[in-house]
């Protein structure tokens, strides 16, 4: 366990350092943050549209920094050769992959976490199309101060300690952002105090969850691609299987009963579509806890048969 957790703290460290984990990250928090002002068109049905693009937008963060994340932590280190110096020491290949994916999902977790963050203050006030409408400007302007605060920190750390820019940018981002959305639970809309954490709703945090467990799959499985291939074989791969898994319902389920190779089918394909509950959020309707709980024995089922067949792969690759 010490060898995975040590693996698993540089693999976090080396993703949140590269460019590309930072640019989406707050590509995505940009959008998620503007996002009520983008949605003019939706006809008295803008906080709806809110959520949903938010949920969605927290969806294709995970698929895209899974995919970058993935090919970078194992395909780029055995092209480098830097796995032998990994596994010169007492290391196996099962230790190898278990922390890469450790380290890989932390990173999820940060980024998912922060758009999380985000979201949940935008769509606390009800966003209307009307011209004499004011936006929620506490949240607006206490994310950009808080975006801006990070990039100084982290300019500040690379300047005098020569430290990462990257990745002292998203870790001072996590407390920073925290404290906002905490000091705006007692900010309301109109810069008065509110009660703390008012009008907020809580069913998106849970929404996240379950889309954190659909990136814990995406990110398996773009590390079981990765072993065996390069960057833009794994990009194609995990979009392939993120689709199949979005319309196994429609290519598989339907004809499940008339057919046993499509019972297989769709058994063995992923169904993304369990972990989207969009329509029960906007319909305000409770989440039981025991889809809770089959959601998460799916995902740790099928997920345990990813990993066991990364191990497999990388066992049988040759890293000389």
């Amino acid at each position: 366990m010490t060898r995975i957790l040590s693996i698993a703290k540089n693999t976090f460290s080396e993703v949140i350092r590269q460019p590309i984990y930072l640019i989406l990250l707050f590509t995505t928090l940009a959008l998620t943050l503007l996002s009520p002002y983008v949605t003019m068109f939706a006809m008295l049905a803008n906080n709806p549209l809110v959520k949903d693009m938010g949920l969605a937008t927290l969806l294709l963060e995970g698929l895209l920094l899974a995919i970058f994340s993935a090919n970078h932590a194992v395909s780029q280190e055995v092209e480098s050769k830097t796995i032998l110096t990994i596994l010169s020491k007492p290391v196996s290949r099962s230790n190898f992959i278990f922390g890469k994916y450790l380290g890989l999902l932390m990173a999820l977790f940060v980024a998912q976490y922060l758009l999380l963050l985000v979201l949940l203050p935008v769509v606390r006030k009800e966003i209307t199309e009307a011209a004499y409408s004011k936006g929620d400007y506490p949240v607006v302007v206490g994310y950009l101060l808080a975006t801006l605060f990070s990039f100084i920190l982290a300019g500040f750390a690379n300047f005098f300690y020569e430290k990462s820019f990257y990745s002292s940018c998203v870790l001072s981002s996590v407390p920073i952002f925290t404290m906002c959305f905490l000091l705006l639970g007692l900010i309301g809309p109109n810069w008065s105090l509110q009660p703390f954490l008012a009008n907020l709703d809580f069913r998106l945090a849970i929404a996240g969850c379950f889309i954190f467990l659909a990136t814990m799959l995406l990110c398996g499985f773009a590390l079981l691609i990765s072993t065996r291939l390069s960057p833009l074989p794994t990009l194609i791969g995990t979009l392939i299987f993120f689709f199949l898994g979005l319309f196994s319902d429609y290519l598989f389920g339907r004809f499940s009963q008339e057919h046993w190779l499509y019972r297989i089918a769709y058994g063995i394909s992923p169904n993304f579509q369990i972990y989207l509950i969009t329509d029960a959020i906007l319909d305000e309707r409770n989440i039981p806890l025991d889809y809770f709980i089959y959601l998460l024995g799916y995902t740790m089922t099928y997920l345990a048969g990813i990993l066991a067949l990364a191990i497999g792969l990388f066992h049988g690759r040759e890293t000389r």
